[in-house]
């Protein structure tokens, strides 16, 4: 049975992959029949990551606190009604409103599956499990794109929102049902467990961010992740299929399939990120990461400029996968790093703070980016200036490059390094 609790697990945290990046298919449409502008549907999308960034670290003390089977089983239901309230939305509101509940209720799906992994599995298949939740997680990202879109011509956004809805619901009632049989659950006394006052988890978090703060090493791990994953989120979550049709003018079928070759790259970057830092040894940390970042820069550059070669589809679908591998590679890193600079009683604590920060960063990316956008004018809700996206990505590249510039300052990523 445990398999099968895993396969559940990880169809959950799949389902929250794809929910996160689904606004860069199914809400230009929506926009399009609703007359919103692209700043609306920057804010639109951005309000999934408002809940999801910022209920992050509240679901990893729940999940702690009363196991993964039933905080993800609920966190699914809440999924499944933002779904299905997007599926017979007509207003905007509507349509913010089931975006922010399905990122209240997909915030909790990576920290229960690792936890689960934990309990119910041995110590050495843990590595092995790692790297399996985040393909299959990544896998998500590619769904959310051409598959997604081919979806969407098919049975429109209705249709698919009510698909997405009927899964997550399905998901979190066998997570419910079989909560009993929860190896966290197992492992705890519950009779012993207090409630958990809000405060307290407040508190916690904000001691976790300010220690985390304050040690220059992990500030520059938490700046890097931050603003690296927050960039590409902004791409691959909402502008990159708009931006190739922009630059291009190909069919929307075809700028669907060329974006998805960033989520590919987010696929193969975490497993060739984790035999490239394991051979680089500790020394090597350093120079590795930096490099990582370099050419992840040198890639973000080949995107924006692949409209002026002569086959800008290959270039952006060349430049898109390397992105997205190199993100995937620094990601290792970034998680390493994280276990080897704070404590281990406070590794989660940390990674919801980074997460918190990346979530932040992406609302603002998401919602400046289309602010810039709506000073061009467009040739439809679809379809912007790509000066638009030259400019608002110009303004991301910069912030991301000081944050790549920090590395150089860093002693080392180890414990006790100034």
């Amino acid at each position: 049975m445990r398999y099968f609790f895993l396969v559940t697990l990880l169809l959950g945290y799949l389902m929250s992959n794809l929910m996160r990046v689904s606004g860069v298919v199914l809400l230009p449409p929506l926009a399009e029949s609703l007359g919103l502008t692209a700043a609306a549907v920057g804010f639109l999308s951005s309000l999934f990551f408002y809940t999801y960034g910022a209920s992050y670290g509240v679901w990893g003390v729940l999940v702690d606190n009363r196991g993964p089977f039933i905080c993800c089983g609920l966190s699914l239901l809440i999924g499944a009604i933002g779904s299905f309230i997007m599926a017979f939305s007509g207003s905007s509101a509507a349509i913010g409103v089931g975006r922010a509940l399905s990122g209240l209720g997909m915030a909790s799906l990576f920290t229960g599956l690792l936890m689960y992994c934990a309990f119910a599995f041995s110590k050495e298949d843990y590595p092995v499990l790692v790297g399996l939740c985040l393909v299959v997680g990544h896998s998500g990202t590619v769904a959310a794109v051409a598959p997604l879109g081919y979806c969407l011509d098919i049975v429109g956004p209705r249709g698919v929102f009510l698909a997405l809805g009927i899964v997550s619901l399905l998901l979190g009632v066998i997570l419910i049902l079989f909560k009993k049989q929860d190896p966290r659950r197992a492992s705890m006394k519950f009779d012993a467990v207090s409630s958990i006052a809000v405060t307290d988890v407040i508190f916690e978090l904000w001691r976790t961010a300010s220690a985390s703060w304050d040690m220059f090493p992990l500030r520059v791990v938490m700046l890097t992740w931050a603003s690296s994953a927050a960039a590409t989120a902004a791409l691959q979550g909402l502008w990159a299929v708009s931006w190739i049709q922009s630059a291009t003018k190909v069919d929307l079928n075809t700028a669907r399939l060329c974006a998805t070759w960033i989520s590919m790259g987010l696929v193969v970057g975490p497993a060739a990120g984790a035999l490239f830092f394991k051979r680089c040894g500790c020394l090597g940390e350093k120079k590795a990461f930096l490099w990582c970042c370099i050419f992840n820069q040198l890639s973000w550059f080949f995107w924006m400029g692949a409209s002026r070669f002569n086959d800008a589809i290959l270039v952006f679908s060349f430049s898109g996968f390397a992105v997205g591998f190199f993100n995937g590679c620094g990601y290792v890193f970034m998680g390493n790093a994280v276990r080897n600079l704070a404590p281990m009683d406070k590794n989660a604590g940390v990674i919801g703070v980074i997460n918190m920060l990346l979530y932040i960063g992406v609302i603002i990316f998401q919602w400046g980016t289309g602010v810039v956008l709506d000073f061009f004018p467009a040739f439809s809700a679809c379809c912007y200036r790509e000066e638009g996206f030259l400019i608002g990505f110009g303004v991301i590249m910069l912030i991301q490059g000081w944050t790549f510039h920090l590395i150089t300052k860093a002693e080392s990523f180890r414990r006790g390094a100034a």
